[in-house]
């Protein structure tokens, strides 16, 4: 048996496990949708109907600016994994 098979791995990477595009119900809960700058990068800020913002960052992958409006109808929503129990969302933008 190998030594390191036994050990506990840190730091381990984030693999998307799915991508979806919206669905209706979501795309007419959204007023607008946004590029904004955030703690961690840039994320989308979507500007809902009943009056709040909700907020998702965008993915490494994500060809966008601070600024920028979001097509959802194109955009993707990456869920990503990283160990046994770790999920974590991001928006594709291209």
């Amino acid at each position: 048996m190998n030594i390191f098979d036994a050990m506990k791995s840190y730091a381990e990477q984030y693999v998307v496990v799915d991508s979806r595009s919206f669905d209706a119900e979501e795309l007419a809960c959204v007023r607008t949708a946004k590029v904004v700058a955030s703690q961690y990068g840039m994320s989308c800020c979507f500007y809902m109907k009943s009056g709040c913002q909700k907020y998702l960052p965008l993915s490494r992958d994500s060809e966008a600016n601070i600024g920028d409006s979001v097509d959802l109808s194109k955009a993707k929503v990456l869920t990503l994994k990283r160990g046994e129990d770790d999920f974590i969302n991001r928006l594709e933008v291209k």
